[in-house]
């Protein structure tokens, strides 16, 4: 893979060819691009690390020469093309221009994942039930990933449209991350066109030259998302518990109840949303994902409490004091708002929750399945040899390193979304290799840009790899075949317009 193909993909030649002065380019080859190219391009800022551009030094590059020179030797840069840029101090190196209002066009959206403790695979099936088209490329960071989202052509900015267009893409941009958000641990307070990672020959992870998807399918997008949200149609993450008090019916009846009023004695709108919060605070939800849901059902409201007094509400749940929803205040929510008959947990004072694992005799079997994940995440990785991707042994063995019974084992592996496995053999002879989903879809990555580098085929890919023992081989298909089958078919979809 040429890193440079990358960038002039991302930035869909927007700048010059060739440098200005000193290219090595040959005349003749500069004369032809000076023909051929606009006198219309722009610029790009970079910066050579983190703590120059927190410092805001770094330089101006108007070309893919230079950029191809120098980009394993910056970190940062602003993927959308200005129109032009200076400095406030030229000896210094501190940049001046890189403003909303000076930028020539958008070219891509970027999310930012903060955190390399997340589940890769989980983004891109994010991306397919929210209706977004996937990343053109995966960058990894040193703390996490960074997706670009490519245009297939670029909005352009205009002064005379009053930046309308800007307007535009800001919205886009904050529907994707907080649709994604429900799903993965997205940066929400990522600057939506600044500066972020740049491609270099190391940290392409995913590169997808056909995925562009058009700046009016995001538009469509983005008003179908909204009006989504506008009826109410919220997007639940489920605590593993299943006895959570944000599972049962009340909640979601009163989550979707407008015209509930201030004034009335332990059922106004304050104590709506009190109850609400310690719902979310009793059911393990952080303090974020709440107050985002909640923020939405204040808006909702026909009379909003106001920002001050929600927030307070909201620290007041979140504060400690309290273990769960009282049922006699659900019960008086429900008779005065609501019009429908809703069956309580019997028995007075605070609902059933689970117990501390330390004070029970037996575990959930969300725990059994986290125990698992935690005992792959020691002993197996992605970077080493792709045989330290599993564990495997008999399932009698496996339960025994784990430290639970096979039924308890056989039960999680079978009810798991997050632990992928693969039985070979008969009888007595049978071995059972299990890898975490997180871990092969890593793997997978790094396996794909391989290929990219290389231009080999995935049955070279199997090969090139030394196994001591070339029956694993079959093995290591059957655990990779689903995420190469999803990604073909995936990457057939995106091919094609989205439909909204």
């Amino acid at each position: 893979m040429d890193v440079s193909s990358v960038i002039e993909f991302i930035t869909r030649k927007s700048l010059k060819t060739f440098k200005t002065k000193g290219s090595r380019a040959s005349l003749p080859k500069q004369h032809e691009a000076y023909k051929r190219e606009s006198d219309n391009k722009g610029i790009v800022f970079v910066s050579p690390s983190k703590e120059k551009l927190s410092q805001g030094k770094g330089h101006i590059v108007t070309s893919y020469e230079t950029l191809q020179e120098q980009c394993d030797h910056l970190t940062h840069w602003t993927p959308n093309t200005f129109l032009g840029g200076t400095y406030i101090d030229f000896k210094k190196r501190i940049l001046q221009g890189h403003t909303k209002e000076n930028l020539k066009q958008i070219n891509t959206f970027v999310v930012d994942v903060d955190t390399k403790n997340t589940d890769l695979f989980a983004f891109f099936l994010a991306c397919e039930e929210e209706g977004i088209p996937a990343p053109s490329i995966i960058l990894e960071t040193p703390r996490g990933y960074q997706f670009y989202f490519v245009l297939e052509a670029p909005m352009f900015l205009t002064k005379e449209s009053n930046y309308q267009v800007l307007k535009v893409a800001n919205r886009i941009v904050a529907n994707i991350k907080e649709a994604l958000g429900s799903h993965v641990p997205v940066d929400q307070g990522c600057t939506p066109f600044g500066f972020y990672r740049i491609p270099n020959n190391e940290n392409v992870l995913y590169f997808n030259d056909q995925q562009t998807v058009s700046a009016a399918a995001f538009i469509e997008w983005s008003k179908a998302y909204e009006k989504r949200k506008r009826k109410g149609a919220f997007h639940v993450v489920y605590a593993p518990n299943q006895e959570a008090q944000i599972h049962q019916e009340w909640y979601r009846t009163l989550l979707n109840s407008t015209h509930i009023q201030q004034g009335h004695y332990m059922s106004s709108r304050n104590n709506a949303l009190l109850t609400l919060a310690i719902a979310n605070y009793a059911s393990g939800r952080t303090y974020e994902e709440a107050f985002n849901e909640l923020d939405q059902f204040n808006s909702n409201l026909e009379n909003p409490i106001n920002p001050r007094e929600f927030k307070r509400t909201m620290k007041s749940a979140y504060s400690g004091r309290y273990k769960g929803a009282k049922k006699e205040y659900i019960q008086g929510l429900l008779d005065q708002w609501t019009d429908q008959s809703i069956n309580l947990a019997k028995g007075k004072g605070w609902y059933k929750f689970k117990k501390a694992r330390k004070d029970r005799e037996r575990s959930h079997y969300e725990e059994w399945e986290q125990d698992i994940l935690d005992y792959l995440k020691t002993h197996t990785s992605s970077e080493e040899e792709l045989t330290d991707v599993f564990i495997c042994d008999s399932q009698a063995k496996l339960a025994e390193r784990l430290g639970m019974a096979v039924s308890t084992l056989k039960e999680v592996l079978k009810r798991s979304t997050k632990i992928m496995k693969v039985v070979k053999g008969k009888g007595r002879g049978q071995q059972t290799y299990i890898a975490s989903r997180e871990v092969l879809f890593k793997c997978f990555l790094q396996l794909r840009k391989k290929l990219i580098h290389h231009g080999v085929t995935w049955k070279a890919m199997y090969q090139a790899f030394l196994f001591e023992d070339k029956s694993l081989e079959d093995v290591f298909e059957l655990f990779f075949l689903p995420f190469e089958q999803w990604t073909i078919e995936h990457e057939k979809r995106c091919r094609t317009p989205m439909i909204c």
